[in-house]
């Protein structure tokens, strides 16, 4: 064999060699990336993250509608249309209506409730009322709300699993029967908050997504 034969099949060994090597660097990297990216969708989004998006959704809102935070309840008890005072369980709570001046008693005054929903997550655009009188109200006893919202997720209350959450009863400190109010309630108010249930309804829960109630009216009974 000449030695230019030699030096062609050696430059030919040398060129498979590389093709191999080189077929197995990328399929190397393509399994690292495949890796990764099955990681992230393993791993799912922090706390943090959902309540990051949570802030934006309700920023969002507020640009879009013009809305205005206030920080204590208006001298004269009458809300602006676009004014939403901030509670310290971090809901917002615009009052349409105070009602008739009678208060609900913690323990004594059963609540029904009609309320309509406007989706402001990115992950849920729906629409809803429970106004129409196809559907009965919701009926919790005041001061007993995560009673009213664990029954009507394990009994199947399709509205209650909705709608019922410490948030909603939060209005209760502020009006009285017959009220009409607004709420922008978060899915929860941090992991280390006074409600260990969360401050949102079992769906909220669920979706880790704010909720906008554009319209609740508030009906009491006697227990």
């Amino acid at each position: 064999m000449n030695k230019r034969k030699q030096n062609n099949r050696y430059s030919l060994f040398l060129h498979i060699i590389h093709k191999n090597n080189s077929m197995k660097f990328r399929i190397c990297i393509l399994m690292i990336i495949f890796g990764v990216v099955l990681g992230s969708c393993n791993k799912g989004k922090s706390f943090r993250q959902y309540k990051k998006e949570e802030r934006e959704a309700i920023d969002a809102l507020f640009a879009k509608e013009d809305f205005k935070v206030i920080y204590s309840y208006p001298a004269n008890g009458v809300f602006g249309e676009k004014e939403f005072l901030k509670l310290d369980n971090e809901c917002y709570l615009n009052v349409i209506d105070s009602g008739n001046g009678n208060r609900a008693i913690k323990g004594k005054t059963i609540v029904l409730m009609r309320c309509s929903y406007i989706g402001i997550a990115a992950s849920d655009t729906m629409k809803h009322s429970i106004f129409p009188n196809s559907y009965a109200p919701l009926e919790f006893l005041y001061g007993n709300i995560d009673e009213a919202k664990y029954r009507a997720s394990v009994y199947g209350d399709g509205s209650g699993f909705y709608y019922l959450s410490p948030g909603v009863e939060s209005a209760l400190e502020y009006v009285g029967d017959n009220a009409t109010v607004r709420m922008i309630i978060p899915f929860d108010n941090g992991q280390f908050s006074n409600y260990p249930n969360g401050i949102g309804s079992t769906y909220q829960s669920d979706r880790k997504i704010p909720m906008y109630l554009d319209r609740i009216r508030f009906v009491f009974d006697e227990y």
